[in-house]
């Protein structure tokens, strides 16, 4: 294979760099929701946190089912305080020793699996944290979606208003008076309550912008937000009963994280009830004797030594020790419970929501709309051949205005439902 020259390298390094550029131009342009969910999800210091806190905990685990170190003895036993003398009595003796303790029973593999346990929690946080995120993400998106439309819309919408402030002019101006001096009046004071409604959208605006920035990086949140709504569909998972649900639930990850919980106060009352049973230690130690003034030989001595404890006295101390670690293992199993009964109610409150939000969603679509549009025309069509009110024509207007912004905050609400389930019906991929 031919080797490529530096020269030869450069050139090929610059033509794929202007390949690249447009893509990342054209991916700058805008921020789209699945990209704000992204971004978010990968800045997130939180999942940092809880993987360093899971290393830990597994590292504690090893430590925690080892034995404590064993204990070493240098001693120097009944010397004469007379004359100081090591030789000079038989029993003085220089005593070197080592011992080793034994834990309950099987607490050192209890508290080693405890641990172990306490880690198995964080991968559930962090699955529950990430779709807990994206649902904080998309609120604060979908805010900041509803003030920029809500603005587009009015300032399309402006330029009607506009077109009817010089009709009214126009009219008021003529030679036959047509008019009425309130009628332009009011007709300027509309474009001024359109201009102050635009200064409260972009303050909303603004403000929901700043509250994204918590999540995403600052130059990603200054990107104009995609105009095209997100396609977000309604789940398709039916639960009608609180069975059904905790069957259906048993997998999301703050049930999960749950039920690792429970493990864990299980193995509490096991490691509770190791201790009715003894801990011992084992010893062994040597003694050195000098010889006799005389010179005769003193024999060394060898000691071996095992202790334990007697927990006869337990009604006081162990055995309410143990019924504490019961009770606190009744009520983590009560607390799934009720996480149970709160996604459920929670579901049911999210999908009833959704079911009126579609009605009035499908409402506005098929009638509202075109109705209002087609009395707007109507008043308009009166009042430039003399025959209406311009009162009714501002009416009418403002009314075709609202229920355009009211469409749209339907489908941004029924955006942050359908957000909401999708948290809901999380299921943990572990």
């Amino acid at each position: 294979m031919k080797l490529l020259i530096p020269k030869q390298l450069a050139v090929l390094s610059l033509l794929l760099l202007v390949i690249t550029l447009p893509v990342s131009a054209q991916e700058l342009q805008n921020l789209t929701l699945e990209n704000a969910i992204d971004l978010a999800i990968q800045g997130d210091d939180w999942l940092i946190v809880s993987e360093q806190e899971e290393n830990a905990l597994l590292e504690q685990a090893t430590a925690s089912g080892e034995l404590p170190d064993p204990r070493m003895m240098v001693g120097l036993s009944n010397m004469p305080l007379d004359t100081l003398n090591f030789n000079q009595e038989p029993m003085t003796q220089f005593r070197l020793g080592i011992n080793q303790a034994f834990p309950r029973g099987d607490s050192l593999e209890l508290q080693r699996r405890r641990d172990v346990q306490q880690s198995e929690i964080n991968p559930f946080q962090r699955d529950d944290r990430k779709a807990a995120v994206s649902l904080e993400v998309s609120r604060l998106w979908l805010d900041g979606y509803l003030a920029e439309q809500s603005i587009s819309l009015i300032n399309n919408d402006r330029v009607l208003f506009e077109q009817l402030v010089d009709i009214t002019n126009a009219r008021y101006t003529s030679a036959a008076g047509l008019a009425r001096q309130q009628d332009l009046v009011r007709a300027e004071v509309e474009l001024v309550r359109l201009d102050d409604r635009l200064a409260m959208l972009r303050q909303l605006q603004d403000r929901s912008k700043q509250r994204l920035a918590e999540w995403i990086p600052y130059e990603s949140v200054s990107l104009p937000l995609s105009t095209e709504q997100p396609e977000l569909p309604p789940p398709s998972t039916e639960l009608s009963s609180l069975t059904q649900a905790a069957d259906f639930f048993a997998n999301h990850p703050k049930i999960r994280a749950q039920d690792k919980k429970i493990e864990i106060a299980q193995t509490q009352v096991e490691i509770t009830e190791q201790s009715f049973k003894p801990s011992y230690s084992v010893g062994a130690s040597y003694s050195y004797r000098d010889n006799a003034p005389g010179g005769i030989e003193r024999a060394d001595f060898i000691s071996l030594d095992l202790s334990f404890d007697l927990p006869l006295f337990t009604e006081n101390r162990q055995k309410p020790r143990l019924r504490a670690s019961q009770y606190r293992a009744s009520a983590r199993q009560t607390e799934r419970i009720l996480l149970i009964k709160d996604l459920f109610a929670n579901y049911q409150q999210a999908m009833a929501q959704l079911v009126v939000l579609d009605e009035r969603r499908a409402l506005f679509n098929d009638s509202l709309l075109s109705q209002l549009s087609d009395l707007t025309e109507a008043t308009l069509s009166s009042y430039t051949a003399d025959e209406g009110d311009f009162e009714e024509v501002m009416r009418a207007y403002i009314a075709e205005l609202n229920a355009k912004i009211e469409l749209l905050q339907i489908e941004v609400e029924r955006l942050k439902i359908i957000s909401q389930l999708d948290y809901l019906l999380t299921r943990s991929g572990l």
